[in-house]
């Protein structure tokens, strides 16, 4: 099934909270402009509907199957993008076009182009940037008064090589897919040949970028920080352990505010909750390397804390909130049984008691609760 550029389009996003799927869904969004289709969001005039989806909780998923309902009673052919569009499939079938996020150029299969995805970045390096607002809509920005001049977004893997339980992701997708060093490094200096110098680097989790091919992590901040002095390398998510075992060095670069900004997602401080997460680490370790950070840097930490996870107890809890100083800012999700592991065995002690906490500590940390 090929569509043309007389098929009006009309985006709509469930949820979104992660930038490696805000930067490939941008690329979708200029592929269609670039290729001079017509987007809309009178659903009135559409034909297909491009449906990105991203965090997966029961209530988001529920949201989901209200929407591919609505479109498909309106007679819309629908498009699902990115991680969990496939947990559809057993339900819709070949009613939907499912894409995900490490195939998201099989958009071209369905869409009639002259100018494919790969090639759609030379056409936006004009100062400018297409970004997402709150209304699912698409805004211009000046890039003077957005800050985005000097930003560059570089996907350096897909997928993640951890097994977590809770990770509903997990189940569809795979392990780690790398871009090889080279291109992340020749992608860089062209960014830099365009005055960008801040480089958000994207992946599921940037330290099982080197799982799959022979380098590492460390060996490629090296070799973006040799490309010129003034490039920043702002890590979007890292597993805590791998933080640990190459802290000694990263550390001088982090020190030097060459890394403005690390997210560490712990998930939990619970060593029973760890082992129920499959996450193996030592969280007094991890403090050691967030204090000395704290001490000799301005580096900005980040974290993730998944509460309520299998029968947490209040007690459990509150071990979180006692690592709150560490952090700049710590995103409170609250663990959503999607998959039915626990069925009607999942309970849930206190919750009320958790959410009153969260919020009186609002005042006094940056705190984020996503529910």
């Amino acid at each position: 099934m090929i569509f043309n550029n007389s098929n009006s389009l009309l985006f709509d996003r469930v949820s979104i909270d992660c930038l490696l799927s805000d930067n490939k869904f941008v690329k979708i969004y200029n592929f269609f402009i670039v290729n001079n289709y017509k987007l809309t969001e009178n659903i009135d005039i559409t034909s297909i509907v491009i449906l990105d989806l991203c965090w997966v909780n029961s209530e988001l998923v529920d949201a989901t199957h209200r929407k591919i309902e609505y479109y498909l009673n309106l007679w819309k052919k629908i498009i699902l993008l990115w991680c969990i569009s496939k947990i559809f499939i057993e339900k819709y079938g070949d009613r939907l076009i499912y894409i995900d996020s490490k195939s998201y150029t099989d958009i071209e299969k369905y869409f009639e182009f002259s100018i494919g995805i790969s090639k759609i970045w030379e056409y936006f390096h004009n100062g400018k940037i297409d970004i997402l607002d709150t209304d699912n809509s698409f805004k211009k920005y000046e890039s003077e008064l957005s800050n985005f001049d000097k930003i560059a977004f570089i996907e350096i893997s897909d997928w993640c090589q951890l097994n977590c339980s809770y990770c509903n992701i997990k189940k569809i997708k795979w392990n780690t897919v790398s871009q090889t060093k080279e291109n992340i490094i020749n992608q860089i200096i062209q960014e830099v040949n365009n005055k960008k110098t801040k480089i958000f680097l994207l992946s599921d989790d940037c330290w099982s970028y080197w799982s799959d091919i022979w380098t590492n992590i460390v060996e490629l901040l090296k070799d973006i920080f040799s490309i010129n002095s003034e490039i920043k390398v702002y890590i979007t998510n890292i597993y805590p352990s791998y933080l640990v075992k190459y802290y000694e060095d990263i550390k001088k670069f982090i020190y030097w505010w060459r890394i403005p900004y690390i997210l560490v997602p712990v998930q939990h401080y619970s060593p029973r909750i760890l082992k129920l997460m499959n996450r193996s680490y030592d969280v007094e370790k991890i403090t050691e390397v967030l204090k000395d950070i704290k001490k000799n840097s301005k580096t900005e930490l980040h974290n993730h804390i998944i509460f309520n996870y299998n029968e947490e107890t209040l007690d459990e809890f509150m071990q979180a909130l006692k690592f709150l100083n560490y952090y700049d800012k710590t995103f409170f999700f609250k663990y959503s049984d999607v998959n039915n592991i626990y069925g009607n065995n999942h309970v849930s002690y206190d919750l009320d008691k958790k959410f009153i906490l969260l919020k009186k500590l609002q005042k006094k940390y940056n705190i984020d609760i996503s529910i």
